[in-house]
């Protein structure tokens, strides 16, 4: 069975991306400025999170048609992200050779480079787990969930096995604790939220969906007032994030018409989007931060202007990056399974 292209899912997509972009150039101004800015109520980057849901759910639907042939699953996998997050790290690691005062808290560190390209969690010396392009963390899950995926396609009930595997590791987490950087960063209760992806999938093959534009509308309504509401309590992320992530999913999924939804294109250029914004955000720190006055108006014409910015850089990059790889890879040969 090949993974859905429901446009519920595709809209979800482009609203997590979005919600990262806007949180990070809030964050951004807020710094710079000195000033607050409304909508820190919204916990803007846990669109991660409904990323990571929906990741659980197409990639349990996408991998029913490799079950004994994990290799060409991996190999697929791998081809779809890892071109154009390649290109990007390899932009971010020119940017620390070339430019090193533009690039902000990033050293250039040899093993990080190295750790970067091969999806290997690694500590930085602030502590902090991520690799040079600091938004490939969530890659280095993906793939670590893609690995789990392969891994459990050459049982006889891989969906079970990973679902089992996903319960595992958390639960390691949550009782012994690692210090070692890939442990502690596979071990993390966040690898759950996967799991909450395969279970709306399971829903879904099952034929338990009702498209109904009201409980859609609720269920999107009672997510979002969820991460709101449990954000500021000290809840694991799993929790506070992931399950109101679950109901923003399932309302794209379950719940969706199946009418066109708006945000198709910001849908099909999220992944392109996320990658990318961090530089269009930069380029506006750097270039036009010393243009403005710093009120509340210059604040907001530098949050304007900079999600402009990256909202056209990243739709840019999906048109003339990220499409001719996926045709690339729509006729490439798979792996030997």
């Amino acid at each position: 069975m090949n993974a859905p292209r429901l446009p519920g899912l595709q809209a979800l997509r482009g609203l997590a991306a979005l919600m990262v972009l806007i949180g990070h150039v809030l964050a951004e101004a807020e710094h710079y400025f000195a000033l607050p800015l409304p909508g820190d109520a919204m916990p803007w980057t846990r669109g991660v999170d409904i990323f990571f849901v929906i990741s659980g759910f197409v990639i349990t639907l996408s991998a029913q048609r490799y079950i004994g042939r994990p290799r060409a699953f991996l190999w697929r996998r791998l081809l779809r992200v890892a071109p154009l997050y390649y290109l990007f790290t390899t932009l971010m690691v020119m940017a620390l050779l070339l430019m090193p005062g533009a690039v902000k808290d990033t050293p250039l560190d040899p093993a990080q480079i190295i750790s970067s390209y091969t999806f290997i969690p690694y500590a930085r010396p602030d502590g902090r787990i991520a690799p040079v392009l600091s938004l490939g963390w969530t890659l280095n899950y993906e793939v670590f969930f893609y690995a789990l995926m392969a891994l459990c396609l050459a049982l006889p009930r891989p969906l079970l096995a990973v679902s089992g595997l996903l319960v595992a590791l958390a639960s390691l987490g949550l009782t012994i604790g690692f210090h070692l950087p890939p442990l502690a960063f596979w071990t993390n209760p966040l690898v759950l939220e996967f799991l909450f992806g395969i279970a709306l999938a399971r829903l879904w093959q099952s034929g338990l969906t009702r498209p109904d534009p009201i409980l859609c509308t609720a269920f999107l309504a009672l997510g979002f007032a969820l991460l709101i509401t449990l954000d500021p309590l000290p809840l694991p992320r799993f929790l506070a994030a992931g399950v109101p992530a679950a109901l923003i999913v399932a309302a794209g999924t379950l719940f969706c018409p199946t009418r066109m939804a708006p945000g198709q294109l910001l849908g099909d250029a999220s992944y392109a989007l996320y990658l990318s914004h961090r530089f269009a955000l930069r380029a506006a720190t750097v270039l036009l931060l010393p243009l403005l006055p710093a009120t509340p108006l210059g604040a907001w014409v530098y949050v304007g202007t900079t999600c402009l910015l990256a909202l056209g850089l990243g739709i840019l990059s999906h048109l003339f990056l990220e499409r001719p790889f996926l045709k690339v890879r729509q006729t490439a040969k798979a792996a030997p399974a």
